[in-house]
């Protein structure tokens, strides 16, 4: 079978090694001139940018794709497993860094708000840590191909389990520090829901970070792309940059084909399409969907080189900080009626405290990132 990947971001790449590893031919078609998609760097100045994603979890899938064509990830590529996970910081000028190490994190719990809600910090962590378990294979890492392949035991286990309840509501259940409830919580933007409306099953985001690490790549976020294409490359996947795709056809009962604004046409078996929804539509000529979609909170990044390495007054070894504002649910509010915080909370990320090859010499490189509306 011949594939054709549409995109040679992380889906993309990843996809193409599973692909390869399954005994396809593989082209990768990537419009931009180097692989890396969203995860692509900004270098400029003797500074490496990274303008996408920061945390990286989960580091086991990552290693499978490696494995899928027979490499070892650590052969190309170095992770760093950070420590802390997040610095916390509460408008009340509190913080609280969480370790990889739960027993200094809820030692550090229990220093910030007392003894009986660090019990029910580690309690909603074991919670999350069996809903994990619980939707990993059957959820998570499956294919989904009809709401009937959702049904059966492990379906009732999860609402055994409430993982059908509120995500802020469960956690309440466990702490009721406000302080502790928005560490436990503020995964949920990830997936672009208010933790008052995500699914407490949302809860395993918290335990891939919290419990399973957060982890950062030498060489920034980019390396990972970069290593991916190069073990994809020498494995025989063939990886076209600056191809821009402007027509797909799918395979219904013959071979399809892919075709390049250049006027070349890739014939395929399969296409994997890793773009936005909206584009990927228009590549196949399809209609709008005759529901309306919700989009979910877009964010403003400032990536910035800085002339000094600067580090976080509160925890000088923290990579990445949160800054919690006052008014937590009100952002929700804000981001959903179209208006921009009025009471931010924001990332913070300081690559250089991990990586210092990212910067010149003295010099440090800092990731803010500010959610907004849609």
């Amino acid at each position: 079978m011949r594939a054709v990947v549409v995109g040679a971001g992380l889906a993309g790449l990843s996809a193409a090694m599973h692909l390869r590893g399954a005994g396809c031919e593989v082209t990768v078609l990537e419009q931009s001139p180097t692989p890396g998609g969203l995860a692509a760097p900004v270098l400029r100045r003797g500074y490496r940018l990274d303008t996408g994603p920061t945390v990286l979890t989960m580091p086991g899938t990552l290693h499978s794709c490696f494995g899928a064509v027979g490499q070892d990830l650590d052969d190309w590529l170095t992770l760093h497993r950070l420590d802390p996970t997040y610095r916390a910081e509460f408008a009340d000028g509190t913080g609280l860094s969480v370790s990889p190490d739960l027993d200094l994190t809820v030692d550090r719990v229990a220093e910030l708000a007392g003894s009986a809600q660090a019990r029910g910090f580690r309690r909603y962590l074991d919670h999350v840590t069996e809903l994990y378990r619980l939707q990993i294979d059957t959820f998570i890492d499956a294919n989904l191909d009809s709401p009937l392949d959702l049904v059966g035991i492990p379906l009732l286990r999860l609402v055994a389990r409430h993982g059908f309840a509120r995500l802020a509501p469960t956690v309440a259940r466990y702490v009721s520090d406000p302080r502790l409830q928005r560490v436990l919580t503020f995964q949920a933007l990830y997936v672009g829901v208010a933790p008052a409306r995500a699914l407490a099953a949302y809860g395993v985001v918290t335990s891939m970070d919290l419990v399973g690490g957060v982890y950062y790549p030498r060489g920034g976020m980019s390396a990972v792309p970069t290593a991916l294409a190069a073990a994809a490359t020498q494995a025989g996947v063939e990886v076209v940059c600056g191809a821009a795709v402007s027509a797909v056809k799918p395979a219904d009962g013959g071979r399809g084909w892919v075709a390049t604004d250049d006027g070349r046409r890739w014939p395929a078996d399969a296409v994997v399409l890793t773009c936005d929804p909206d584009l990927a539509r228009g590549l196949l000529g399809a209609d709008a969907p005759a529901r309306p979609i919700r989009r979910s909170p877009s964010c403003v990044v400032l990536a910035a080189g800085l002339r000094r390495e600067t580090r976080s007054p509160g925890d000088p070894s923290a990579h990445h900080m949160i800054h919690f504002g006052r008014r937590w649910n009100a952002v929700f509010d804000d981001l959903d009626q179209g208006r921009l915080m009025a009471d931010p909370s924001f990332l913070v990320s300081l690559p250089t405290v991990t990586d210092p090859g990212l910067a010149p010499p003295a010099g440090g490189t800092a990731y803010l990132l500010f959610p907004a509306p849609n």
